[in-house]
């Protein structure tokens, strides 16, 4: 057997043990869903603190040192975040990036913060209510979002929703989670599945409906349906009303229109909002059709001059591993920090061996790393020079990155940045673990160089920015 075919054969057995490998809890101090309201209430202080039990991070070994102050920007620096979005709107794909003008965002942290915030607007839509997501659990949680659905369909509304069949666990025809889809449909929900394609997920995660009073809310984000994401999982979501839920809402439309058939529309058109702010939406097309967000992504490293923060639990893309490593060392960019947090306890622990790989080069470029200690974490987030900022379904690998459809929110703006800065990245970093060195680890070697976590691509990673 050549080597060729010996790195492909070793890549599909890793392949198949992940996709086979029941997913475990990893969060034993998270109490069980059955011991939380799990309603979608709304109700100020209707969930436990689910921090309140977790023991505080291990220190950290050495000295992070404060962040670079958040200066006004000499006029030059404020127009290369400018051009960043000229730059980038010339290097995707048409269709890819929307400028959504002002919209007003609410940073949602954590599976209870986010049912308060969705369980009011679901129970006060009035027309339609349209659900695009990669997972929806077939478990507690899952159930009572299922029968809140239902309560709505005998209400007159409207209730869509798009499955991936991969993602969902649907594969096997007469599963307990085939079931579960039954039960929905049976409550007169209406239900798609999108077909399996190999390497080719629909990974995007929107729900959109009416407010109930003339216009559209949206959610989009990282947060699948169940108990994984709901509780036990570090995660986040973004709340957005404005004019960027109507192409939220184009994602959930076009993918009907293919499954289903059918052609919606007559949906109100969302004015800005005043006093929002600047929201761009960018979408990748899976199936090795674009690079639209690694762009997004290797684009605002080479641009930010002071701080890159990024989170995200499967972080094994080259192409923006070694972007970073250049960045960090470029003498250019003297002043430059660039955090990174992956999750030490990781649903996908081969991914994190992938990123270990990469742990001396990193460390000798100067880039802090991070290991969050206390449970899974599934954010994908990024911040920039206290400017510009990123949330939404896109992992920082070559599932999420080329195979997947995904969606981000690109925001450009302090207080926004500010948030998820204070509410994310300062919390994260105190309950993590500092990486100050790096050995030689054969099985992460390993892991690193497997063609499905690091492909080599065309992609460079000096696209314009500085």
């Amino acid at each position: 057997m050549n080597t060729k075919n010996t790195v492909c054969a070793v890549s599909l057995l890793t392949l198949g043990i992940i996709f086979l490998t029941p997913r475990c809890s990893l969060c034993a101090a998270v109490p069980p869903a059955q011991s939380m309201d799990i309603s979608f209430d709304g109700a100020p202080g209707a969930y436990s603190d689910i921090y309140a039990d977790l023991p505080a991070g291990p220190a950290v070994p050495a000295p992070a040192g404060p962040l670079p102050a958040a200066s006004p920007y000499p006029l030059g620096q404020a127009k290369a975040w400018e051009d960043y979005f000229w730059q980038l709107g010339g290097m995707v794909k048409p269709g890819g990036l929307a400028d959504c003008g002002l919209n007003k965002l609410q940073l949602l942290v954590d599976g209870p913060e986010v049912m308060r915030a969705a369980g009011p607007d679901l129970r006060g839509a009035r027309s339609f209510i349209h659900i695009e997501i990669f997972q929806w659990q077939a478990d507690e949680i899952g159930a009572k979002l299922r029968d809140l659905l239902a309560a709505k369909v005998k209400a007159g509304v409207r209730v869509r929703i798009m499955l991936d069949r991969l993602g969902s666990s649907l594969m096997v025809v007469g599963s307990r989670e085939n079931k579960f889809v039954d039960s929905m449909r049976d409550s007169g929900i209406e239900v798609k599945v999108r077909p399996f394609e190999l390497l080719h997920l629909d990974h995007r995660k929107v729900i959109v409906m009416d407010d109930g009073a003339g216009g559209l809310v949206g959610y989009t984000g990282g947060m699948n349906i169940g108990e994984d994401y709901q509780l036990n999982w570090h995660d986040q979501q973004t709340r957005v009303t404005g004019p960027a839920v109507a192409q939220l809402h184009r994602s959930f439309i076009e993918k009907w229109k293919k499954s289903a058939g059918e052609e919606l529309s007559g949906f109100p058109e969302p004015r800005p909002e005043e006093g929002g702010v600047r929201t761009y939406v960018i979408t990748h097309k899976g199936g090795g059709a674009d690079h639209n967000i690694k762009s997004a992504y290797i684009l605002a490293i080479n641009t930010a001059r002071d701080l890159i923060r990024i989170e995200d639990p499967y972080f094994t893309d080259r192409k923006v591993i070694e972007a970073l490593i250049k960045a960090a060392a470029d003498p250019r960019r003297p002043g430059l920090k660039v955090q990174l947090i992956v999750p030490a306890k990781n649903d996908m622990q081969i991914t994190l061996s992938a990123f270990r790989s990469h742990y001396k080069d990193m460390l000798k470029a100067g880039i802090e790393i991070y290991e969050y200690q206390p449970r899974m974490e599934h954010l994908k987030v990024a911040v920039m020079d206290h400017l510009w900022a990123t949330v939404g379904s896109s992992n920082l690998d070559p599932q999420s990155l080329r195979y997947n459809n995904e969606m981000n929110l690109l925001v450009l703006d302090r207080e926004f940045a500010a948030q998820l800065d204070t509410r994310i990245f300062d919390k994260d970093i105190a309950q993590s673990l500092r990486i100050t060195s790096a050995k030689f680890d054969l099985g992460n070697a390993i892991a690193g160089h497997l063609p499905f976590l690091s492909p080599q691509t065309s992609l460079p990673v000096d696209l314009a920015g500085l």
